[in-house]
């Protein structure tokens, strides 16, 4: 009894390691079609393929308006009240969570939101702006973390209250 459930397990052993196998380059003839010879038996990969990543286009203004005509800038005036980030994305196909980060000096606000598919720039963060918060700034657009804990950063942008 022993022996022969030392051998399934053996040969459960064997055939997981078979399913996973990936195909090597004397599997295929020199066309890239699967070579037949010698093929009595093929492993191929049970695992799905990670999922491909897709080309975004992010178009950016960076302005003191929330909404109507947009006037992007670099610079801002203290009294301004508040800055406001609208993106586009073009090829995007799902809405995609996502981290914004505005940092002045040493101050870092981290804002969670979603970059979404659209025709036309949409306002996606807000920071309040106070007369005391001159000197330079960053705002930066990070995906979501990956199960490694990595956040990819997507877009970034520098400007200044002065």
């Amino acid at each position: 009894m022993r022996a022969l459930s030392l051998c399934a397990a053996t040969l459960s052993v064997l055939l997981a390691a078979c399913v996973d196998a990936p195909l090597q380059p004397a599997h295929l003839a020199p066309d890239g079609q699967l070579n037949t010879l010698h093929m009595e038996q093929s492993a191929l990969s049970a695992q799905q393929p990670a999922a491909a990543r897709q080309a975004v286009n992010v178009t950016a203004v960076l302005a003191a308006q929330d909404s109507g005509a947009l006037e992007d800038a670099d610079i801002f005036s203290p009294d301004v009240g508040a800055i406001h980030l609208h993106l586009r994305a073009d090829g995007l196909t799902s809405t995609r969570p996502v981290t914004f980060v505005w940092t002045h000096g040493e101050a870092r606000d981290e804002l969670a939101g979603v970059l979404a598919p659209s025709r036309a720039l949409t306002r996606v963060s807000s920071r309040s702006i106070t007369p005391e918060e001159t000197g330079a700034w960053t705002v930066e657009v990070f995906e979501s973390a990956s199960s490694s804990g990595e956040r990819k950063l997507l877009f970034t942008r520098e400007f200044q209250v002065l």
